[in-house]
């Protein structure tokens, strides 16, 4: 063996997973449009990003899940490529270690020879034309507020044009018309905090990372599988988008972030921030719609909107509390607190404790879940999943360790079965048999620490650390039970 390439492929060795993911329910949808280098190989061009390796199929003319740390990957910060056409070897370096994707096989494999030589690239991007807004400046891309840098040209056999960018994601033009799209991949925010789904879309919120501060929020089309950014730099009325709460209603969706409330209204498509002020400034923990009102959690307690006047007030009392979450139930809206679970009747304004013999909801409630009837809460000491089945039935305990370490908790559940998520990764409660599973990156999740959950049919979304995951829970029942 060279020397040269021990320690490589020691750090590989100690880095390559040890499990099988099943590829076929789990989808990983890391921020990938800080693209590092391009290759072409028989059938995929192939893209190395900060987060991952994309692959795009050209006989079938679609993009394929992408090659993360799940599938051997010892980095999601991928630097070089290069494919080898007479083994269909696609070599990989990263800052942890150096490896080989065998397309044939599909499967990961030790760096054990030189790689072949990289493709080589054109000095200038050829002629073609931007979208709207962009022009080409040499190797730059100049954008309506930002530039973006040029990082790898290619032209492919089929004299397709694949251009990396730092930051736009992959530019994409046919040669023959000349028409320059840039395909975009992943929540913009890298730390998924907030999901929530709005008809045919999924919007993403996300908030700062030792990586860098949060850079947008994100718009995915399900249909299309195409992604859309809103950044506050292009939109006025933006003003922050360290996102921790979503809530989409019939005009509009409202955002709770580290620096007010925003609202986008669907049918201007406008953008507006609304300052809370007082302590705290104006953090937002939760949201919750009633009617005419919404309902805002903060630190130092409960903010409402009256939308018809379009005023905001302060409840009074609530200031003694933290409010970590908001749900609106058919009868009640939820308000879970660092002094237990409180609920309000629906157009009320009056705020109650919510009481059971067994004190199971005075415990600091960290997420609250309710729908038809049912309401779940997690309290994070003692640490456990609670759970009322009707208005007058006696609350439930599922003790669960993992909800009292976590800084943050969701809750969604269906009729069957109930799903949380904590630092330690998901968990989902089968209700009738009252058995709990576990879920990490060992399973298929793209990282342990997870913000958030949206139930969406067949599937459920996880937003975490380094982006978000799917995963067709319907299909894995399915291969379980058959």
């Amino acid at each position: 063996m060279n020397p040269r390439f021990t320690g490589p492929i020691l750090c590989l060795l100690l880095t390559l997973p040890l499990w099988a993911y099943d590829r076929e329910v789990w989808t990983s949808y890391p921020n990938m449009n800080h693209v590092t280098a391009l290759a072409e190989g028989d059938v995929q061009i192939y893209v190395a990003t900060t987060g991952g390796i994309r692959r795009y199929d050209r006989f079938a003319n679609r993009w394929l899940p992408p090659l993360t740390t799940l599938d051997g990957l010892p980095d999601n910060r991928v630097q070089r490529l290069a494919y080898d056409p007479d083994t269909g070897d696609l070599w990989f370096d990263t800052p942890s270690g150096s490896g080989v994707w065998m397309s044939r096989l599909e499967t990961m494999s030790l760096a054990t020879r030189d790689p072949v030589p990289q493709h080589h690239a054109p000095r200038t991007v050829p002629p073609v034309m931007l979208p709207f807004g962009y022009y080409l400046d040499n190797n730059w891309i100049r954008g309506p507020r930002r530039t973006y840098a040029v990082t790898d040209i290619l032209i492919d056999s089929w004299r397709i044009l694949w251009v990396g960018t730092r930051g736009l994601g992959v530019g994409r033009a046919d040669l023959r018309d000349e028409q320059l799209e840039f395909l975009h991949f992943g929540p913009i925010a890298e730390n998924v905090t907030a999901i929530a789904l709005d008809g045919d879309r999924i919007w993403f919120g996300g908030e700062d990372t030792y990586q860098g501060p949060a850079q947008g929020i994100t718009r995915y089309h399900l249909y299309t599988d195409t992604w859309e950014y809103f950044q506050p730099e292009d939109i006025i009325g933006l003003d922050d988008v360290r996102v921790s709460a979503i809530l989409p209603d019939s005009t509009d969706v409202w955002f709770g972030t580290r620096g007010g409330l925003v609202r986008y209204t669907r049918r201007s498509e406008q953008w507006l921030t609304y300052r809370l002020y007082g302590r705290y400034s104006d953090r937002i923990t939760a949201l919750a719609r009633d009617g005419q009102r919404l309902w805002i959690g903060t630190p130092a307690g409960l903010r409402a909107l009256d939308l018809k006047a379009d005023t905001l007030r302060s409840v009074e009392g609530s200031e003694r509390f933290a409010i970590r979450a908001l749900d609106a139930g058919p009868d009640f809206i939820w308000a879970g607190t660092d002094r237990g679970l409180y609920r309000c009747a629906r157009h009320d304004v009056t705020w109650a404790p919510v009481r059971c013999p067994e004190g199971l909801t005075k415990g600091p409630i960290s997420a609250v879940f309710a729908r038809a009837g049912k309401v779940w809460a997690a309290v994070a000491s003692p640490p456990a999943l609670i759970h009322q089945s009707g208005p007058d039935a006696t609350w439930q305990r599922f003790p669960l360790s993992e909800v009292g370490g976590s800084r943050r908790v969701a809750i969604a559940a269906d009729t069957s079965r109930v799903w949380v998520a904590t630092d330690q990764g998901a968990f989902r409660l089968d209700i009738a048999r009252k058995l709990w599973e576990h879920y990490t990156r060992s399973s298929g999740l793209i990282h342990d620490q997870v913000h958030a959950i949206l139930l969406d049919g067949d599937y459920v979304w996880f937003g975490t650390r380094e982006g978000a995951s799917r995963f067709h829970w319907a299909r894995d029942f399915f291969e379980k039970n058959h």
